[in-house]
Formats: structure tokens, sequence, C-alpha cells
């Protein structure tokens, strides 16, 4: 290669060689795979098709149970409205292996194109490097030096149009290189959010299972419990105001964080009250936020029990993803929070880095420090603690019942609490991924049944 640029033969010349290399280097992939990606999008469109189907059946089943949840509590209704949820969440159950079937197709689609793009930008930076070489070699030969060489004049001219060539192309390829790496970067933030979602869905699923046992147990105990008979039934219903026993199967996730069922009971209605949302949705979306964190059965983010550390699992997670400006945000808000409480950050129990994105989320509410001060002075006014500590119940369940009702809560119907819990996860209230809408509707269907026994 260097022998060819310093000799200036037009026979071929260094630019005809040197276009044919770039020319080489810059090919995409063939189109072999196309008949794959197309079979791949098939079998998406095949999976979308089967989860609304479900998702469809299950609307129905809800509205059934809305109407028998509606009319007069009597055993007979009771069963039927335990028997069609417990349909319900078998039909949660599949449609949720639906969508992580989805998910995985998804990230080996999204895998692919970052594969391509990462070979393309290799290329560009091959080709670059060749082209800066040429340039360099023309720059170090004076044009006075090749026109006295034994070169004809058509020669010394073609020389001469080699170096705009090589100029325009190097200008070319800088501007493909650097759309190159900003698509790169986008795929690869959309890789891990398909990646996020796979992880959250399998996490939920376990959740799913675990509310489906708790409904045949329901069942199964209310029959034991009133012997199959109406009178008995109706006896239970006056004795029981307020049934714990029960309340602690739906509280099961709250309950493991430390918090009793009848202490998340009361700061609830405290915070409900405070910020005009049901009692029952506040409690429902904190079991379903803090069950979500379980991994193999271990609390993996956001409670009082929670195992991470600020600087590992948050600000050098961060960093790691090149995102400074929110590793500085996030480190700067944590350290602001434990200095006024008056607190060692390395000692304050955070989320841990999950598979999937940072850690760092704080308390029971699963708040993160940037989120946490926009809410810091309301929930101080609420509760009278101040500063308020989000590793405090009462000061998190707060928080967490201003930011739903910021979201639209305060509207106490299925449409306004289903936009909040969406907003409450993703930040966007009208989010449609399978884990938003997986998210909302169960907090909407626990809420119900939490209602009926508070």
């Amino acid at each position: 290669m260097v022998q060819i640029f310093m000799r200036f033969r037009p026979k071929p010349g260094p630019v005809q060689v040197f276009f044919c290399a770039c020319a080489v280097a810059l090919l995409m992939f063939p189109g072999n795979g196309f008949a794959q990606e197309n079979g791949s999008a098939d079998k998406r469109a095949e999976l979308e098709r089967q989860i609304q189907e479900l998702e469809a059946e299950a609307q129905k089943i809800d509205a059934t149970v809305q109407k028998i949840q509606g009319e007069k509590r009597s055993l007979s209704n009771e069963i039927s409205s335990i028997q069609s949820e417990v349909k319900k969440k078998e039909i949660e159950i599949r449609r949720l292996d639906l969508a992580v079937q989805k998910a995985r197709l998804e990230i080996r689609k999204k895998e692919a194109e970052v594969g391509i793009l990462e070979a393309r930008i290799e290329k560009s930076r091959k080709s670059l490097g060749a082209s800066l070489f040429a340039l360099y070699t023309y720059d170090h030969e004076s044009i006075i030096s090749v026109f006295f060489k034994k070169v004809t004049l058509s020669e010394f001219f073609a020389t001469l149009a080699g170096v705009k060539q090589v100029q325009a192309k190097i200008q070319d390829d800088l501007t493909g290189f650097h759309e190159d790496v900003a698509t790169l970067e986008e795929e690869q933030t959309e890789l891990e959010e398909f990646k996020k979602e796979q992880s959250d869905l399998k996490s939920v699923q376990d959740v799913e299972r675990r509310l489906l046992s708790d409904k045949k147990k329901e069942k199964d105990n209310l029959l034991k419990d009133t012997q199959g008979k109406e009178v008995v039934f109706q006896q239970l219903l006056k004795s029981k105001k307020r049934d714990i026993a029960t309340l602690r199967t739906q509280l099961f996730y709250i309950e493991r964080t430390g918090i009793t069922a009848e202490e998340a009971i009361r700061y609830a209605e405290l915070a409900a009250k405070r910020t005009g949302i049901r009692t029952a949705f506040l409690l429902a979306l904190l079991e379903v936020e803090t069950g979500r964190q379980f991994e193999n059965g271990v609390i993996s983010v956001g409670t009082n029990l929670g195992t991470g550390n600020w600087k590992r699992d948050m600000y050098d997670c961060y960093i790691s993803l090149k995102q400074p400006k929110t590793a500085e945000a996030a480190k700067n808000a944590f350290l602001a929070i434990t200095a006024e409480l008056g607190l060692d950050p390395d000692k304050m129990p955070v989320s841990r880095r999950p598979s999937y994105g940072c850690g760092g989320a704080m308390g029971p509410a699963q708040f993160i420090p940037t989120t946490w001060l926009l809410f810091k002075e309301r929930v101080a006014k609420l509760t009278g603690h101040n500063p308020p500590s989000p590793w405090n119940v009462e000061d998190a369940f707060t928080a967490s019942a201003l930011y739903l009702a910021d979201s639209g809560a305060t509207s106490q119907t299925p449409e306004g609490e289903i936009r909040a819990a969406k907003a409450y996860i993703s930040g966007k209230p009208t989010c449609s991924t399978s884990i938003c809408r997986w998210y909302a509707n169960t907090i909407i269907s626990l809420s119900r049944n939490i209602d009926r026994v508070l």
C-alpha cells in the first residue's frame, strides 16, 4: 500500500486503487437475511395478535368481575368473582409468556441491527484511515517534486484530481461515520429497553403466579369458613369490619420489607386522605411495585431492605452507561438528601443495580433521588416532617400518593388510575408496553380486592 501511494502511477493510480479498496470496505452486508427477517417479523406479528386476543378476553372477564362486585355481597357472587379472577390471572400468565417470547424476538432483531451498524462503523473507520494516509502521503510530496518526476502532464493533473477526490471522500466518510455512530447509540438504547422489558416481564410472571395461588387459596378458605352456607357468609361479613388476615395475603411483599399490614394500611389511609386518592389503589400500587422488584426471592431494589450502594449501583452504573450528566445529578441529589437528614450516604440502603439499567431507588416507595427532591417540600407540609425522609414509611407513602395524584389518580376512576399507574412505572401515562399494561391492570384488580376487605 505504501509503495502504491508513493509512486503516483496512473495505471493503476493511487486514487483508483484507493477507491476500489474503499468500495469493498464500505459494502453493506448482503441481503441473504431478508427471508429470515421476514419470518421473524411474521412471528412477532402472530404473537402480538395472540396477545391482543388474550387482552380482549381478559377485559370481558374484568367487566364481569366489576358487575359482580357491584352487586350485593353474597356467597355465590363472592365465589363467582374469585373464579373469574382466577381465570383472568391464568390468561394474564399466558399473555405474559407470549410477551416474553415477543420481547426475545425484538432483542434478536435489535442485536442484529446493532451488529450491522458496528460492522459498518468499523469498515468506515478503516476507510477513513486509508483516506487519511493517502492525504498524508500527498501532503508530504510537494507538487513541484511530483512535476519534475518522470511523469507525463496528464499523470500530474491526475494526481491533483486524486488529492481533491480523497479530500471529498474524507468529508463524506466523516459525515456518514458520525450519523452511524448516532444511530448506533439510539439502537443500543432501544436494545437495553427491550432487555429491561423482558427482565421485568419474567419478574412479574412470578408475581402473577403468586397472586393466582392466593386467589385459589382465598376460594378454598372461603368455602371452608362458610361451609358453603349463605347465612354463615353473611355472619362473617358482619363480624369482620376489616379482614386483616386476607389483607396480609394481599400485602405479601410489603410485609416482607418489614412493614406490617396494619402499618401499611394506617399510613396509606393518611396519605390517601391528604392527597385525594383511594387508599386501596395506593396500597395495591405499593404492593405490586415492591413485588415487582423481587428476584430469586431476594428484594433487589428500592425497599428499606435494599442491598445496593449509591456509588456502585447508581453513580458508577450511569458512568458505565455513558450518562455522566445523569450520574452527577443522581449523586448530587442523593448526597444532598442524606446530608440534610444527617445520614451517612455509604450506609444508607438503596436499590442494587439490576440486570438492566441502574439502581439507587430509596425506601419503600422506590423513589430515585432526583424525583424525591421534586416532592420533598410538599411531603414536609403534609406530614410535618422537615426534612422528610424517603426511608420513613409515612413520608414515602405520602410522596407516592402525591405522585399518583399529580398523574390523575384523584379522579378515583379506573381510567384515571390506570394512567397514574403507567406514569409511576414509566413516566408516561400513555405507556403501551406489555409491562405497563400488566402493571396498571394488576394494580386496578388488586385494589378492588383490597377495597372489599378494608
